[in-house]
């Protein structure tokens, strides 16, 4: 049998001082995002910005992952920008939504991680802090950054739901990079995970699609979090 392709979302940034571009922006993505996908039996390929039909594009691929990055552009969201927001690419922000609805019509999976799960909110109309801190509960330090690839708090996660089919229901550990959340859940999506002080750490949608967003980073974890991408590699084999 083939290996499904998974399509990943690049990101943005800018070529260091000594690159023989420095004025150039590189598209990049994690290599934890590639190695895990590749360990669960994808092959995988990274979509850059591209003015193409992106249905086209996404004609060729048997599932979308989006992936941590930047904060996404406030007005996305119909929010003005808060001192505590960091900088956004919106051309980033506007591809990649453009990348989920092509995905979402064609039906195939779709996982979203940290950022990319505020963007599957922010695409289906849903909203974000644009700082944990401007939480009315804030007691854990989310973006854990000695920790990355550790666990930094649990989230619980709710019963019946597509998550906990995946990593069972109940607390789990897992790290935390982000210093955005999920406000508002989109509508035809739930929230399936929250951590101690409430703050939303995963939706997945409530459609017969399998749409899944965990705020947290599996690719940096060990195999504890293998499961996830096993079940998303699974989906897309139909």
């Amino acid at each position: 049998m083939s290996r499904p392709i998974i399509a990943i979302g690049g990101t943005y940034d800018q070529a260091p001082p000594t690159s023989a571009f420095p004025t150039l922006r590189r598209i990049f993505t994690n290599e934890g995002y590639v190695s895990k996908l590749e360990q669960s039996g994808a092959s995988v390929i990274l979509i850059p910005h591209t003015k193409t039909d992106i249905d086209t594009l996404m004609s060729h691929c048997d599932g979308l992952l989006l992936p941590g990055g930047p904060d996404i552009e406030p007005s996305l969201y119909h929010q003005k920008r808060h001192p505590s927001c960091g900088k956004s690419d919106e051309e980033s922000d506007t591809f990649q939504i453009a990348l989920y609805h092509a995905a979402k019509r064609k039906g195939i999976p779709i996982l979203g991680i940290c950022r990319g799960t505020q963007l599957i909110n922010v695409a289906e109309g849903g909203t974000l802090f644009q700082d944990y801190m401007l939480r009315e509960h804030h007691d854990i330090v989310h973006p854990d950054l000695k920790h990355f690839d550790k666990v930094s708090h649990p989230v619980t996660i709710q019963e019946n739901t597509k998550l906990a089919s995946i990593l069972g229901s109940g607390k789990v550990g897992v790290n935390s990079l982000h210093h955005q959340c999920i406000d508002e859940v989109a509508p035809v999506f739930q929230c399936t995970a929250r951590s101690s002080d409430g703050c939303i750490e995963a939706i997945e949608t409530t459609s017969d699609n399998w749409i899944l967003g965990v705020q947290w980073h599996p690719e940096s974890m060990g195999d504890e979090m293998l499961p996830l991408f096993n079940a998303f590699v699974e989906a897309t084999m139909g």
